[in-house]
């Protein structure tokens, strides 16, 4: 895929939604676009926002589940930016048990992790109808299509399991090993398209609060 020319991507993970311990409850299919943020992860979202202040971002993007729109206009708030909805930008369909914890959920990626190791990146089903790589296929043409609309920087909130394979795709890495990128709550990822139109990824998980990842080990 050719990328548009001189752009730059702020990619981030939406805001906390839960408090990061292995016993954390999580949601199910059902409840999962509806997740809400925290408050403390609004509160940090704010100090985001000023962070990112004098950045000159064009237009927003976010997927359509709450907690990235939320995350996006908190963020964008002194931009005064209208936040888009890119559908394709969904977290990725993985699922514990009923009653599941961020525990059962981290051994549902390990399971992904031995389906990438044997098969096709398009014959790795998820919980959903469509295979990782039709979703990840998805995901970068609406990315492609909103950031051709800019002629400099934009933002897109997604999430931190759909989010690694976007990076790896980007750095050329086997999907096998890019689901190893890490992605903190409220993390910004820095992507420019170069002259040639390649990507060149700058910035990789990058937060704020926690830039030497002690207070966030692997969530």
């Amino acid at each position: 895929m050719q990328w548009p020319r001189g752009r730059r991507l702020l990619l981030m993970r939406h805001g906390e939604t839960y408090e990061p311990r292995l016993d954390a409850p999580m949601p199910g299919a059902e409840g999962d676009a509806v997740l809400p943020l925290t408050e403390r992860g609004r509160e940090k979202l704010r100090e985001v926002g000023t962070w990112i202040e004098r950045v000159p971002i064009e237009a927003a993007w976010a997927s359509p589940f709450l907690r990235s729109q939320d995350t996006a206009r908190i963020v964008t708030e002194a931009h005064g930016l209208p936040i888009g909805t890119l559908d394709a930008l969904r977290e990725l369909p993985l699922y514990g048990p009923p009653g599941s914890t961020l525990k059962d959920v981290a051994q549902r990626y390990i399971r992904l992790m031995q389906d990438l190791a044997s098969k096709p990146l398009h014959e790795v089903p998820l919980d959903g109808p469509k295979p990782l790589g039709v979703v990840l296929d998805e995901a970068l043409a609406a990315i492609h299509a909103a950031i051709e609309s800019v002629s400099g920087t934009a933002l897109v909130v997604a999430h931190g399991g759909l989010n690694r394979f976007l990076l790896g795709h980007w750095l050329g890495m086997p999907p096998e090993r890019a689901i190893g990128i890490e992605q903190n709550f409220a993390c910004v990822n820095v992507v420019e398209f170069v002259g040639s139109g390649r990507p060149w990824v700058r910035t990789i998980n990058a937060t704020l609060h926690d830039p030497l990842k002690i207070e966030s080990p692997g969530v």
